[in-house]
C-alpha cells in the first residue's frame, strides 16, 4: 500500500483532519504492531475491546493516520496535531474499501485458499515455493483470514509483490462469498470439505455450500484446485465454471502422490503432470502431502518450476501449534492446538498410530461449534483415539463425551483440567514415548506442555 491519508479519506469517503500528507504503508488493528514509519491504526469496536482507547498510544508509537469513528471526534480532535485522522462512519467498512482500492491497484496473480482443514499449511507451503519461483509476494499472516484479516492482508499488497495468496475462513454462511468477492482470485484452492463449524453450517452440506462459493467467485479463465478423494467437492464441480485442477492419489490426477511415508519428517514422490519431483517435509502428518500437492498443483497452473518450488517446501515452517513437534523429557510432543472437527482430529490420530515410538499417549481437547453433532463427533473420536493409542487423556468434565465412546476400555481416561492432564501424562510417559496434544483454539490444550515444561524445569 502506498498511500497518503488524503488519498485514504478520498477512497474511504471519509473526512479528514489533518496536513492530508502523511504516507501510509501498512494498516493494523493493534498499535502494538506499528510498523516504524507510515503506519495506519484502525479504531475498530469489537465485542471485547474498543480500538479508540488505543488512539493516543497509535500516536505515540508513531503512526501516520488513524481511522475514527465520526461520534469519538469530541474526545480524539485533539490528537490531529500529532497524526492525521480519517473520520469514517464505519470503520470496518472504510478498511474494506481500502482494501478493495489497494487491490484495484495490483494487478498480480491471486490465489485465494479455504477449506475445512489444511488452509493454514497449504498457504504455507505455497508461500514457500512461489517465493522460489517468482520472489516476494503478499500472503495471510496468522491466522488473519476472517472479514476482518483479509482486508487487512489486501492493505499490504504492494509494488514489489509478485503475487497475493490470500487464506479464507468462515464460520457463517456468506462470508467466504464476500472475502472472494473482494479478493477476486484467479485460482481457487479447497484443501477438504469435512465436519467444521457444523453449528453455523448445520451439516457437511452445509459446508460444502460455504467452501464453494470460493470455486463460484473463480471467473471461468481461472481455475480450481481440489483433491480427487472428495466426492462432495467432485459432485459441486458442475456449479462453477472455472477449470477443475485435482490432486491426490489417482492416475487422472494434475498432481498424483505416489510412496508416501509417515514421520516427524514426513516424504512422497509426487508427479506434476508428468514431472516427478520428490517431497521431504519437516513436520509430522502424512496428509500434509496433500496440502503440498495442493501448492504444487498451484505453482504449476503459475508457470512456476515446481522442482525448485518443492525444494522449497522442505525448508518452510508450519505455523506454531499446527502438528508443532517439541521434545520433552525423552519424547516427541506433536502440539496441534488450533483447531479441531472430526476428521482432523482422525487424521492425527492417524498420524501418531503411524509413529515409530515405544508407546502413544493422546490428550484430547473438546471440537468445539459442533453444534447438535457434538456428542456424536466426540464419541467417534473418543472410541478411534483409545483403538489407536495406548493410552488416550480425555480433558472433559465428568458429563463429557468422549469417554461415551471409549466402551469402558481401560485406555481411556479423564482429566478435568490441563494440571491434571498433565499430571496423568507425566506418570504415563517413558523415554520414547509419542504424545499428541489436539484439540479446539479454545480447549487450549497447549496449556498441558506448558504445565509439563514448568514441571521439568
Amino acid at each position: 500500500m502506498n498511500f497518503t491519508s488524503f488519498d485514504i479519506a478520498t477512497l474511504t469517503g471519509s473526512r479528514l483532519m489533518g496536513t492530508g500528507l502523511r504516507p501510509v504503508a501498512e494498516a493494523v488493528l493493534d498499535h502494538r504492531l506499528l510498523p516504524e514509519a507510515g503506519g495506519l491504526f484502525l479504531a475498530m469496536v469489537g465485542e471485547r475491546t474498543d480500538g479508540h482507547r488505543f488512539v493516543a498510544a497509535a500516536a505515540q508509537a508513531g503512526a501516520s493516520a488513524a481511522i475514527i469513528q465520526s461520534d469519538r471526534v469530541d474526545e480524539l480532535s485533539h490528537l490531529s496535531s500529532t497524526m492525521d485522522l480519517i473520520v469514517a462512519n464505519d470503520v470496518q467498512k472504510a478498511l474494506w474499501h481500502l482494501a478493495q482500492a489497494n487491490r484495484e491497484g495490483h494487478q498480480v496473480p491471486t490465489v485465494a485458499i479455504t477449506g475445512s482443514s489444511g488452509k493454514t499449511t497449504t498457504r504455507s507451503l505455497l508461500q514457500s515455493g512461489l517465493t522460489a519461483v517468482s520472489g516476494q509476494g503478499c500472503c495471510t499472516r496468522g491466522n488473519q483470514n476472517n472479514l476482518l484479516g483479509v482486508p487487512l492482508t489486501l492493505c499490504r499488497l504492494s509494488k514489489d509483490d509478485r503475487y497475493l495468496v490470500a487464506e479464507l475462513g468462515s464460520n457463517a454462511f456468506g462470508e467466504i462469498q464476500q472475502l472472494a468477492t473482494l479478493v477476486r482470485p484467479q485460482i481457487g484452492v479447497i484443501t477438504l470439505v469435512a465436519r467444521a463449524h457444523l453449528e453455523g453450517f448445520g451439516d457437511i452440506h452445509g459446508v460444502l455450500k460455504e467452501k464453494s462459493a470460493l470455486a463460484r467467485a473463480v471467473p471461468a479463465d481461472g481455475a480450481v484446485v481440489i483433491p480427487s478423494f472428495d466426492p462432495l467437492l467432485a459432485q459441486a464441480g458442475s456449479t462453477w465454471s472455472a477449470a477443475t485442477v485435482t490432486f491426490g492419489y489417482e492416475k487422472g490426477d494434475a498432481v498424483r502422490i505416489r510412496d508416501e511415508k509417515e514421520g516427524i519428517t514426513v516424504t512422497a514422490v509426487v508427479d506434476v503432470e508428468g514431472t516427478v519431483v520428490k517431497l521431504a517435509l519437516p513436520v509430522c502428518g502424512v496428509f500434509n502431502v496433500r496440502n503440498a500437492a495442493a501448492a504444487l498443483a498451484v505453482v504449476n497452473l503459475l508457470g512456476g518450476d515446481v522442482k525448485t518450488a518443492a525444494l522449497a517446501m522442505g525448508e518452510f515452517r508450519a505455523e506454531s501449534m499446527r502438528m508443532e513437534s517439541r521434545q520433552w523429557r525423552g519424547c516427541t510432543v506433536i502440539v496441534d492446538a488450533y483447531n479441531a472437527n472430526p476428521e482432523s482430529m482422525k487424521a492425527a490420530l492417524a498420524t501418531l498410530k503411524g509413529l515409530e515410538a515405544t508407546r502413544k499417549i493422546a490428550v484430547l481437547g473438546a471440537m468445539l461449534e459442533m453444534g447438535e453433532h457434538s456428542d456424536q463427533v466426540h464419541r467417534e473420536v473418543g472410541k478411534l483415539a483409545v483403538d489407536g493409542a495406548d493410552l488416550a487423556i480425555f480433558l472433559e468434565d465428568d458429563n463429557g463425551p468422549y469417554m461415551a465412546g471409549v466402551n469402558g476400555s481401560s485406555k481411556g481416561v479423564r482429566a478435568g483440567s490441563h494440571t491434571e492432564a498433565a499430571r496423568l501424562l507425566s506418570e504415563a510417559a517413558l523415554p520414547g514415548t509419542a504424545v499428541l496434544l489436539k484439540g479446539s483454539r479454545g480447549a487450549a490444550v497447549e496449556k498441558v506442555l506448558h504445565a509439563l515444561l514448568e514441571e521439568t524445569d
